[in-house]
């Protein structure tokens, strides 16, 4: 009896152990559009306060759902949020505006487009960059994101259904994915997570203009909430992070990926 006693209260204290080491980590779950964002303010957030946060790459908005069930923190998207739709005691905060741009090749001679034009070519009326003032080139659209072509769709005309799409070969993080096709393709044009795209494209102005504190949303309008979700009862780690998100050094990190802050 004796023996078994001991046995129990030596399993018990490794499980208490590892509820606290488990509690040592703020868990975040967000899609490929949220991640690098939640990657930078995490790493910051950490240093500051010596508290480590695990961060998990999900499918668009399940992040979402994750938080609102309790499976995991915090979860980050860029995607509508309806609380209606959520569990009871759910939190969302909007800590930054996700701007979505358009990419070409490097080869690709034109530097912006109207906006007009921009809706003809996702439309299907305007097929061919030497409409635009570019090379007899067939456009080839790069739509890999949820959370920019949802924007733009919106923001512009539904796509059209004869228009030509580029695929890769396997399925894979469409952020990244993105970049290579339109890298790799002189006659790709893709669409973009602000900040997010790679350094061998060219992101194109819209009417002349990029998104920017000033340009948004009068002459910019091509933007989206960056949602952090919670629980009410969240836990003071949590709750840290959102306030530090919020907080001038946060900000300044939105800001150096190119986000807008909302908070100045």
């Amino acid at each position: 009896m004796k023996k078994f006693v001991l046995i129990f209260v030596a399993m018990a204290t490794i499980m208490c152990a590892q509820s606290a080491m488990a509690a040592e980590f703020i868990t975040i779950a967000g899609d490929p559009c949220t991640v690098p964002l939640a990657e930078k303010l995490a790493k910051a957030f950490t240093k500051r306060s010596g508290k480590g946060v695990k961060i998990e790459t999900a499918s668009c908005a399940s992040g979402i759902y994750k938080a609102s069930e309790g499976k995991v923190n915090i979860g980050v998207s860029t995607h509508e949020v309806s609380l209606e739709d959520l569990e009871p005691g759910t939190i969302s905060t909007i800590i930054a505006k996700a701007p979505t741009v358009v990419l070409v090749n490097k080869n690709n001679p034109v530097n912006d487009l109207k906006l007009q034009q921009l809706k003809d070519i996702l439309s299907g009326e305007i097929k061919n960059w030497k409409e635009v003032g570019g090379n007899d080139l067939v456009i080839k659209n790069v739509l890999l994101q949820p959370c920019t072509t949802t924007i733009f769709s919106k923001k512009s005309a539904p796509f059209g259904k004869d228009i030509e799409r580029l695929m890769p070969e396997k399925a894979g993080n469409p952020v990244a994915g993105t970049n290579k096709l339109v890298e790799e393709n002189e006659g790709a044009m893709g669409l973009q997570i602000y900040g997010y795209e790679g350094s061998d494209v060219k992101v194109l102005t819209i009417d002349g203009y990029l998104p920017d504190e000033k340009t948004f949303p009068s002459k910019y309008g091509f933007y989206q909430d960056y949602n952090v979700i919670t629980r009410e009862d969240a836990n003071k780690d949590t709750k840290a992070f959102v306030d530090f998100a919020l907080s001038p050094e946060g900000q300044k990190i939105v800001i150096s990926l190119k986000h807008i802050a909302v908070k100045k």
